[in-house]
């Protein structure tokens, strides 16, 4: 009975002192970033496929900059994108309310008539603020001189390349 009752203290006292060991060791290294900063999301862009990338635009600066805009061009720009904003917002904030519904209807296993029809109604309010944004563009093209249409189909056509081979590269990850 004595024996048994040393070895269990003999076990206690190893594993004490392999953990306290242990412990004295394992300081943490307040010089490295913690696994969440690492980790950062970047924000999901709308209509992105996770792991999709999405091609690279030009910056405001170089937009600017390639088109060579007079400042009252950058003004209006300016202008007519805080007014799409305004006129866009209210649908996004209608489109994710949808999507909610949406959500909550899938978890429901409500009848898929009514899933689709928010879908639908998603889809149209996407087109409406797709309609704002192209009567935005429009707007600002009727600004520029003929040099400055002629870089800007330019930059469309490198835009249209980028995106085909970024979507090139996407589909052969889904795939």
């Amino acid at each position: 009975m004595e024996i048994k009752y040393l070895k269990n203290i003999m076990i206690i006292a190893l594993l004490t002192g392999f953990i306290s060991t242990g412990m004295a060791y394992a300081k943490p290294d307040f010089s490295r970033p913690l696994p969440e900063e690492i980790m950062q999301p970047r924000p999901q862009i709308q209509g992105e496929q996770p792991g999709m990338q999405m091609p690279k635009r030009p910056s405001p600066e170089e937009f600017e900059r390639r088109l060579n805009l007079t400042e009252e061009q950058k003004n209006f720009a300016k202008e007519q994108r805080l007014q799409s904003i305004e006129k866009i917002k209210p649908i996004l904030d209608e489109i994710n309310s949808k999507k909610t519904q949406m959500e909550k209807l899938s978890a429901q296993n409500a009848p898929s008539e009514e899933i689709t029809a928010l879908d639908n109604e998603i889809k149209d309010l996407r087109r409406k603020a797709h309609e704002i944004r192209k009567e935005n563009f429009k707007a600002f093209e009727a600004t520029l001189s003929e040099s400055q249409r002629k870089e800007l189909q330019i930059m469309k056509k490198e835009g249209r390349k980028e995106f085909e081979k970024t979507h090139k590269m996407n589909k052969i990850k889904t795939n």
